[in-house]
């Protein structure tokens, strides 16, 4: 374990849950205080209809890891912005020492979190393989 006074932020993404979750998971078994936060991209939400299921689905499923995290005793800060910029600004508020995520496989996604760990500057950032199924064949 990392230093008690030591601090995490896990960067929920589409991986809008609290169980078996490997970024959370991973922060959890390495710092005493874990944040946990959900950017509402608003480069991925100003070209959408203001009425859209897609968000009513996140809107919903944000309410129920809310409910989970409280029921662990924790909580999540949810933010409006770009994550380019409202992780590190989140990351350095709160003064963690690491930001977990869960590895995003698709190119805008890698851009974006590149641009992230740029910005960190000496925050860590630690992605974790959660939502793919490695095969082994013989």
């Amino acid at each position: 374990m990392k230093q008690s006074t030591a601090a995490a932020l896990v960067w929920f993404r589409r991986d809008l849950r609290s169980y078996d979750h490997a970024a959370l998971h991973h922060a959890l078994t390495q710092y005493r205080r874990v944040y946990c936060a959900f950017v509402f991209d608003t480069t991925i939400l100003a070209p959408l209809p203001r009425c859209d299921r897609r968000v009513d689905f996140v809107l919903r499923s944000l309410q129920e890891l809310q409910t989970d995290l409280r029921t662990m005793g924790g909580n999540l800060i949810v933010c409006h912005g770009d994550p380019r910029h409202e992780i590190p600004r989140l990351a350095a508020e709160l003064g963690v020492s690491a930001v977990f995520v869960n590895r995003d496989y698709e190119p805008a996604a890698i851009a974006r979190d590149a641009a992230v760990r740029h910005r960190l500057g000496k925050i860590e950032c630690v992605d974790c393989k959660d939502q793919v199924i490695s095969i082994v064949t013989r």
